[in-house]
C-alpha cells in the first residue's frame, strides 16, 4: 500500500519589511524586550505623576517623558538599521525555493545550496504579523513572508503543524 505524501513548494523573497517584522518579534518576544517597554512606561508615569504632585518642574517632566520615548524608540530604530544592512547579505538577498513535505521536513534551495531540515531538527515555529519563522537552530530561523505562501498558505501551515507535532510526539517517547 503506497502512502500519500503531501508536499508544497513556494518561492520566497525576503523583503526589508518582512525582515524588520521578524527582528521586532525576536526582540520583543523575549523578557528583555518586554522589560524595556515596562521600564519606559514606568519612567513616563513617574515623570507625569511627579510633575502633577509638584515634586518636579516642567523641565524635569519633559526630560523624563523624553527619556521614556528614547527607551521605547531605541530598539525599533536599531532594528530598522539592522534590517537595512542585513537585507543586503546573500542569506536574505538571494531568493529561495522552500518545499514542505509531510514526514520528511523542509527543503531550502537557495542558489546552489540545498539544505534539508528534518522535522526532528526543527525547534519551533513562530508567527509574526508579516512572517512565519521556522527555527532550525536556537538563533537561526528560516523566515518566510506570509504573502509568499500565496494560495498554499493553509496547506503549508498544516504541513508545518503536523511536522512539528509529529516530531515532538515521537521525541517524547
Amino acid at each position: 500500500m503506497e502512502e500519500n505524501i503531501v508536499s508544497a513548494k513556494i518561492h520566497v523573497t525576503i523583503t526589508y519589511e518582512a525582515l524588520f517584522d521578524f527582528f521586532l518579534y525576536h526582540a520583543y518576544s523575549k523578557f528583555s524586550g518586554f522589560f524595556q517597554n515596562i521600564l519606559a512606561l514606568a519612567v513616563f508615569f513617574l515623570g507625569v505623576f511627579s510633575y502633577v504632585a509638584g515634586k518636579i518642574n516642567a523641565w524635569g517632566c519633559a526630560m523624563t517623558v523624553l527619556a521614556s520615548f528614547i527607551f521605547l524608540g531605541y530598539t525599533p530604530l536599531i532594528l530598522r538599521q539592522k534590517a537595512k544592512s542585513a537585507i543586503q547579505e546573500p542569506e536574505y538577498k538571494t531568493p529561495m525555493d522552500i518545499t514542505f513535505t509531510d514526514g520528511y521536513g523542509i527543503l531550502v534551495e537557495q542558489g546552489d545550496n540545498k539544505r534539508l531540515y528534518s522535522w526532528e531538527k526543527v525547534l519551533r515555529a513562530s508567527v509574526t504579523p508579516k512572517t512565519i519563522a521556522i527555527y532550525v537552530e536556537p538563533e537561526k530561523a528560516v523566515i518566510i513572508p506570509k504573502w509568499d505562501f500565496g494560495e498554499k498558505f493553509v496547506l503549508c501551515y498544516q504541513i508545518i503543524a503536523r511536522g512539528i507535532g509529529m516530531s515532538r510526539s515521537t521525541s517524547d517517547k
